[in-house]
């Protein structure tokens, strides 16, 4: 299984981009950048043949402007990542309304994350429940599990993530 998110968003403008961050929180407040998300909202359209559960594919061949006032799905590519989350750490998603344009989190979007920017004020409603189940979809294993496969001990593990914060 494949990490995914799909939102269903409105908006007020006939474009937005969405930058979905995940975080682990460590119990103090610490947070560590774990993958990104990017979609301009108008490049929503998918390529039916290359896009697999997990793994949209969107060719940003052109622009399909926003139905104002009218819900829409919305499925941002996560970038592939892994994580091991120590006891007392959770997962943090963070869907700002605001462009992040340069910070020192923008690195792992790809380089054409920024196209066409939106530059103005944008006021998004995400939607959630039976009929509209925006939800961010995150496969795991416990540390017991990656060890039966193979992958490491549950003290090299808690070794990785120490030095890695």
């Amino acid at each position: 299984m494949t990490a995914r998110t799909h939102l269903f968003t409105e908006s007020d403008r006939p474009d937005t981009n969405f930058v979905l961050r995940v975080w682990d929180e460590a119990p103090d407040g610490r947070r560590r950048l774990i993958t990104t998300a990017y979609l301009k909202a108008s490049h929503h359209e998918f390529d039916e043949e290359r896009t697999t559960e997990g793994d949209p594919f969107h060719p940003h061949t052109r622009a399909v402007p926003v139905e104002q006032g009218r819900g829409e799905e919305r499925v941002p590519r996560l970038r592939p990542f892994t994580a091991t989350f120590m006891p007392g750490h959770r997962p943090v998603a963070e869907l700002p309304n605001a462009e992040p344009l340069a910070d020192a989190h923008t690195a792992p979007l790809p380089p054409d994350a920024f196209h066409l920017p939106v530059g103005r004020p944008v006021t998004r409603e995400i939607y959630r429940g039976a009929a509209h189940p925006s939800r961010l979809v995150l496969p795991f294993t416990t540390v017991m599990e990656a060890h039966a496969a193979g992958q490491g001990s549950a003290r090299d593990h808690e070794a990785d993530r120490r030095n890695s914060l």
